[in-house]
């Protein structure tokens, strides 16, 4: 289907057409849009102009969006790298003090736990080694002898000598 045609509106008298310039065709120069026939008459847009600026608006819009949530997006990686640093900053000044604290109670038990300390406490509160050890077992039938001890059957279960 073909376009109308166009309605010719020859312009008022007394106003002045721009004529071309040299070197362009007259077909190429652009004419004042016409004045309407009536008063309250009003000149539409054409629907052409309209889509094409809602066509710019619209992706105006979606480039925006699109923008502003990558940028959104990378100020909150920013901020969580952040936090996170400073969770890590704060686990290893932990650590450093646990290693330093766990170093200071290793010399503690290494100090308190010398035999010759253990010697002296026990001489100052009245203990001594004894002269003679002596192993006493106990009657029963299952029982084993220590290591070391003296077995007079000779056996190594310590019972009948069979």
């Amino acid at each position: 289907m073909s376009t109308p045609a166009r309605r010719l509106v020859t312009p008022p008298e007394g106003t002045r057409v721009p004529t071309p310039a040299r070197g362009i065709p007259a077909t190429e120069v652009r004419r004042p849009a016409p004045a309407p026939a009536h008063p309250t008459e009003s000149v539409a847009p054409r629907p052409q102009a309209r889509r094409h600026a809602r066509h710019h608006l619209g992706f105006a819009l979606l480039a925006g969006v699109l923008v502003g949530s990558m940028v959104f997006g990378i100020v909150i990686l920013n901020a969580l790298l952040a936090q996170t640093s400073f969770r890590i900053d704060q686990a290893e000044r932990r650590v450093e003090e646990l290693s330093q604290e766990h170093l200071s109670l290793v010399r503690e038990q290494a100090t308190l736990s010398a035999p010759g300390r253990i010697a002296a406490w026990a001489s100052r509160h009245g203990m001594r080694l004894p002269d003679d050890i002596r192993i006493l077992h106990a009657p029963g039938v299952g029982s084993a002898d220590p290591a070391g001890a003296d077995n007079p059957s000779g056996s190594p279960s310590g019972g009948s000598g069979t």
